[in-house]
C-alpha cells in the first residue's frame, strides 16, 4: 500500500522508496542483498520477517526471513520460494517498492522489458504441492511395477505422456499453468536429473528459448522435473494456448525440438 499525506487541507498519496534487481540464477535466487544505499529506509522498522506482494494481485503474497550479517541486510528463507513459484529466471527484472512495516511489493519485468499482468494463485498452488507431496510418499511405499502400472492408469487428461517418435519424446496437453509445465515422470527420470539447470527449446523455425529445469515438487520429491523459468516466453512466443498438444522430442542431453499442434 502507498502512504496517505495531507497537503493543503488534501490528501496526497506518496509513493515509498523503491529499488531493482536483475535475476542470475545461483548468485541471487537462494538469498537477496538489499542494497546498501536503501538500508537507511529499513533500520527504524528492521525486523526478522517481510512480506512481499506482487503489485497489482491480491492472491500473491510470501513471507521470508530478514538476515544481518556484518552489515548487509539479506532475504533469506522464503526468498527461495518466491523464486520459484514466480518462475524467476536469469535476466528477469524486478522493482521493490517499499511501503512500511516490512512490506514490500514488488513488480516483475520479463527479459523482453515487458510488465508481467498475470501472476500465480499461490493458495492453488499451495494446495496442489500438498496434495503432490502426499501422492509421492505414498507412491514411495509401493513397487516400482506398481507405480508404472498405477502413473498409466491414473492419467489425466493434462498429463503428459511417453512416447517413442523417433527417439525420446513426450507429448503434453497444455493447461492453464502459463509459467510451469511438470515432465513425465517416466521421461524425467530416464533424461533429466533433479536439479536447477537450463535447457533449450526449439520451434519448427528453428528458434531458440532458454528454459529452467527445476525440480517438481516440495523438497525434491518423487524424482521429477518441471521447465520454469523461460517457459512461458515460449508459450507466448509461439502463441500456445491450453488445449493445445505440444510434443517435445529430445535432440540433445539439453535441448529439444517441440512440435505444437492447436487444439
Amino acid at each position: 500500500m502507498a502512504r496517505t499525506t495531507f497537503n493543503n487541507g488534501g490528501m496526497e498519496e506518496k509513493k515509498g522508496p523503491t529499488f531493482f534487481k536483475i535475476i542470475k540464477t545461483g548468485f541471487n535466487t537462494e538469498d537477496l542483498r538489499i542494497p546498501p544505499k536503501f538500508r537507511r529506509h529499513l533500520l527504524n522498522e528492521l525486523s526478522n520477517r517481510a512480506t512481499l506482494n506482487l503489485m497489482d494481485s491480491s492472491n500473491s503474497s510470501w513471507t521470508v526471513d530478514v538476515s544481518q550479517t556484518e552489515g548487509e541486510i539479506y532475504f533469506k528463507n522464503g526468498w527461495q520460494k518466491f523464486v520459484r513459484d514466480n518462475s524467476l529466471g536469469n535476466f528477469e527484472f524486478l522493482v521493490f517498492r517499499y511501503e512500511s512495516d516490512m512490506q514490500f511489493s514488488i513488480e516483475i519485468f520479463d527479459r523482453n522489458a515487458s510488465k508481467r499482468i498475470t501472476f500465480p494463485d499461490v493458495r492453488t498452488h499451495r494446495r496442489a504441492a500438498a496434495i503432490h507431496t502426499q501422492s509421492c510418499q505414498s507412491n514411495k511405499l509401493k513397487e516400482v511395477k506398481e507405480e508404472e502400472e498405477d502413473y498409466q492408469d491414473n492419467k489425466e487428461e493434462e498429463a503428459a505422456t511417453l512416447h517413442n517418435l523417433e527417439g525420446p519424446a513426450f507429448t503434453s496437453i497444455i493447461g492453464q499453468n502459463f509459467y510451469n509445465l511438470a515432465v513425465p515422470t517416466d521421461f524425467s527420470m530416464k533424461y533429466f536429473p533433479l536439479g536447477y539447470y537450463t535447457i533449450v527449446l526449439k520451434n519448427s523455425e528453428a528458434r531458440e528459448w532458454e528454459v529452467s529445469i527445476v525440480p517438481n515438487g516440495k523438497e525434491d520429491s518423487c524424482n521429477t522435473v518441471k521447465l520454469s523459468a523461460g517457459w512461458a516466453a515460449f508459450r507466448r512466443d509461439n502463441q500456445i494456448n491450453s488445449g493445445d498438444t505440444c510434443t517435445f522430442k529430445l535432440v540433445e542431453s539439453r535441448s529439444m525440438l517441440v512440435h505444437i499442434d492447436p487444439k
